[in-house]
């Protein structure tokens, strides 16, 4: 038998309504995360497309940049702009 098999808790320790509720519990904090997490970037997406070609210029960026930007700043790809890199340890100097 495997570690992973002998670590999982036994069904003994919590009676099957009483599972089933803190597991149910579970999946609805999670979907309500994910859900609000798409939210606030049809939000974001839809103020980055209303920039107009100076402002983006200005920003350094182009409009396909958005989800890679995107991403870096969540945490969902690897870090490699020096801008997030700044923001994310809290400098904003030059």
């Amino acid at each position: 038998m495997s570690c992973a098999i002998q670590s999982r808790p036994t069904s003994a320790a919590r009676p099957g309504p009483v599972r089933f509720a803190a597991d149910l519990r579970g999946t609805l904090r999670s979907m309500l995360h994910e859900l609000a997490g798409a939210w606030r970037y049809a939000a974001a997406r839809r103020e980055f497309s209303r920039l107009d070609a100076s402002t983006l210029r200005d920003l350094g960026m182009s409009r396909g940049e958005f989800d890679s930007y995107w991403a870096e700043t969540h945490g969902q790809a690897e870090q490699t702009r020096v801008r997030v890199l700044r923001n994310l340890r809290g400098r904003y100097g030059p």
